[in-house]
């Protein structure tokens, strides 16, 4: 190998020390420190790029800069306290969105991202803490409205885990009509009336839904005509409030494939009332039904099996309702009829009367791939009985038996049954 004996011009100036610019004859290059010259000034194109920086909100140049890696270096400057209008009408890169997400809510990592853009994140986490901070006397229309003209295109979601109680005697809280109808793009509206810091406001019943409340909600409901899901927690609701409920999403919700309503103690009689407001060909492509906690009774099971023979429903969810025996027999009759792939009728009250029923249900049913009958007294003997019909099954992947009375070595042997018929998609998903 041979070693060059001479040093370019260029090389010499660009290792060059400053600093060692004297009249000492022993003066030499600092070639292993590559910071020694610091009084070095920056090229034109950095000082450019944090001049532009530092007055964004005058002159937010963005796209107007050609090379991708000066526009990257630009978002890794700017600040991100400068308004949001301008952020959002001039910037859509992932980085920089998701920068700005990860300082300003350090301790809330969003999960389930699925490939979408941060700067869908980001604005649905911002209008969502909007909304659950602010009290029912400080809500101003026109304010709103601006926040919703710059966060309608992106959010998809909204998702209020609580809302503000009003310090008046109406106990009404904000008017979602405005909320819901400005927001053009919903999917999915995810809301609960309850609420978790209240502080000295709090006073009972501060979280209970008013008749304005449903009221405003249903009217903006029925314009958010892209809906999908709609989802109503921990929220009492009347029978009066489920017709309504019924009536806005069978006028506004055309796409609507998810309906639940966990915990809101409806009864028999709201249920019914729900019922009552739809007609034959209402919400026809519903796909999730979710009745948790509803004080539900096997009288009003039947009604729900005549509704949803007739739609095509994958996943429907009872537990914590008391239908019993009878009502549980009902809907595993009717899933013959439905192309269902998941049921829960956890802690129903159902005993080992429902042998016969889950029986043949498991032997001769195709489509169910997720079955949850726990807490309920089955009995021990029919353990041995479900373990020679889930061997027959090839469809089912989950079948959850716990608090049964059934055997942990009895159950031990289905799940292990049931574990064969997971191909390794679905068995990484559990």
């Amino acid at each position: 190998m041979k070693f060059p004996n001479t040093l370019d011009f260029n090389t010499y100036q660009a290792y060059f020390c400053s600093r060692h610019l004297s009249n000492d004859e022993n003066r030499q290059l600092d070639a292993i420190n590559l910071e020694w010259d610091r009084n070095s000034p920056d090229p034109l194109k950095t000082l450019c790029l944090n001049a532009i920086a530092n007055n964004w909100p005058t002159i937010p140049f963005f796209r107007e800069i050609p090379l991708c890696e000066d526009r990257h270096y630009l978002l890794d400057l700017l600040d991100l306290d400068f308004p949001l209008e301008i952020l959002c009408s001039r910037v859509r890169n992932d980085a920089f969105w998701k920068r700005a997400y990860v300082k300003r809510w350090k301790n809330r990592y969003p999960i389930n991202i699925d490939g979408k853009p941060w700067i869908r994140i980001y604005l649905e986490q911002h209008i969502t803490d909007t909304l659950e901070n602010m009290k029912p006397g400080e809500f101003d229309q026109e304010g709103f409205q601006k926040l919703a003209d710059l966060c309608s295109l992106h959010v998809k979601e909204l998702k209020l885990n609580q809302l503000q109680p009003s310090t008046g005697e109406s106990g009404d809280h904000i008017p979602l009509d405005s909320v819901l109808s400005n927001l053009r793009e919903l999917r999915r509206v995810d809301i609960t009336y309850d609420v978790k810091n209240a502080g000295h406001n709090f006073y009972l019943g501060c979280a209970t839904i008013t008749e304005k409340d449903i009221k405003l909600m249903t009217q903006g409901l029925e314009r958010c005509y892209e809906l999908t899901e709609f989802r109503l927690h921990s929220t009492k609701l009347e029978p009066t409030m489920m017709k309504r409920l019924a009536s806005a999403m069978d006028k506004g919700c055309p796409n609507i494939t998810t309906i639940a309503f966990p915990h809101c103690r409806c009864g028999d009689v709201g249920l019914r009332a729900f019922f009552e407001a739809l007609s034959p060909d209402s919400l026809p492509n519903v796909q999730q039904v979710i009745l948790t906690n509803n004080f539900l009774s096997s009288e009003s099971i039947l009604d729900l099996v005549h509704l949803i023979r007739r739609r095509p429903v994958e996943h429907l969810d009872l537990r914590l309702n008391p239908i019993l025996t009878e009502g549980a027999i009902s809907v595993l009759t009717m899933i013959f009829y439905l192309p269902l792939k998941e049921l829960n009728l956890s802690c129903c009250s159902i005993d080992e009367q429902i042998e016969d029923f889950l029986l043949m249900t498991i032997r001769f049913n195709t489509s169910i791939e997720v079955l949850n009958f726990s807490s309920n007294p089955l009995g021990e003997a029919m353990g041995e009985k479900l373990v020679a019909r889930v061997s027959e099954n090839k469809k089912l992947q989950q079948f959850d038996l716990r608090n049964t009375d059934i055997s942990p070595e009895v159950r031990a042997v289905i799940d292990e049954v049931v574990i064969k018929n997971r191909t390794p998609h679905s068995l990484s998903h559990w």
